[in-house]
């Protein structure tokens, strides 16, 4: 009975880390991509998302210039990761962030020499840039016809 209450004492001191973990799992990031000058929103806007050197995600921002996405934190390496951005009409961008915590930012792209001009050229970019467009799944639901017979 007297060794019975030190085990309990030792069980109820002992953190258990694996059940309480404070680390993220993920990362949400949120974008806007803006022209610097015109303050024009930019659709079509590629992102590239490096961590270390290794390329971690790719997205493309909206109708409304926005790109959300999640990083995984085991994907990244020393919590930063580096955005290359490619605005149409825009010079290529490129920015280094340090994650702690969600990302909610603006991103200021400037109009410049670059080979992306026209949303007619995404998949020419898909390719020199070897990404692979994200699929999803679409279902259509049947909608289910009733007859009502007043006879």
């Amino acid at each position: 009975m007297k060794h019975l209450i030190y085990i309990f004492i030792i069980l109820f001191s002992i953190q258990t880390n694996g059940q309480n973990s404070t680390e993220k799992k993920q990362f949400r990031i949120d974008l806007l991509t803006v022209e610097k000058n015109t303050k024009d929103t930019l659709i079509g806007s590629i992102i590239e998302v490096f961590s270390g050197e290794k390329r971690i995600e790719t997205d493309i921002s909206d109708f409304d210039g926005i790109s959300i996405f999640f990083l995984k934190s085991k994907d990244i390496v020393n919590n930063k990761i580096r955005l290359k951005i490619y605005g149409m009409k825009c010079a290529e961008f490129e920015k280094e962030f340090e994650l702690t915590d969600d990302l909610n930012t603006e991103v200021y792209l400037e109009y410049g020499e670059s080979e992306y001009t026209n949303r007619n050229q995404l998949s020419e970019m898909y390719k020199k840039l070897e990404i692979k467009p994200k699929t999803s799944e679409c279902q259509v639901i049947e909608p289910k016809v009733i007859y009502i017979d007043n006879n």
